[in-house]
């Protein structure tokens, strides 16, 4: 008898990395993994229980962003999803039941920041990510404890 969603393990923070990029890659999207995925590779890592991911669409067109969410799988509440696009440049959305934090480039550093993106092997496949400087200067914009622990950590390291 075939296993069913509810017999199979949760997905990872890291799995639903890898199958997020895949799925951008197969639309030709530009993207970019942050946070503890991204940590992990500039630090010590860490666990997680999200996804942070940017996508490089216009944020003056949430529906864009919105419909390719939907498009590749995610879980979206489109008219919460609007309003936290338009209002903040951001927005939470689910993947196989894993929280994914995404983000538009709402502010010009995001520009320098694409070009330093890096390319990187999780699991099987290669996907994009911030690179150590600019993970180091969104952790110092959201300012919270966590992140100024990762970014004198990546110090450290």
């Amino acid at each position: 008898m075939p296993a069913t969603p509810a017999d199979r393990p949760p997905l990872s923070a890291a799995d639903v990395a890898q199958a997020l990029a895949a799925a951008l890659e197969t639309q030709s999207q530009e993207y970019a993994l942050g946070g503890a995925i991204a940590l992990g590779y500039w630090g010590a890592p860490r666990g997680t229980i999200d996804v942070d991911l940017t996508i490089f669409l216009p944020p003056e067109q949430p529906s864009q962003c919105i419909g390719l969410l939907q498009e590749i799988g995610c879980n979206v509440d489109a008219a919460a999803a609007r309003r936290s696009l338009e209002e903040d440049g951001f927005c939470q959305v689910h993947y196989q039941g894993v929280r994914v934090d995404v983000f538009l480039p709402i502010v010009v550093f995001y520009e320098q920041a694409r070009r330093r993106r890096r390319r990187v092997r999780l699991g099987e496949q290669t996907v994009a990510i911030w690179d150590a400087e600019t993970l180091a200067v969104f952790k110092m914009m959201f300012f919270r404890r966590k992140d100024l622990a990762d970014v004198e950590q990546m110090l450290r390291t």
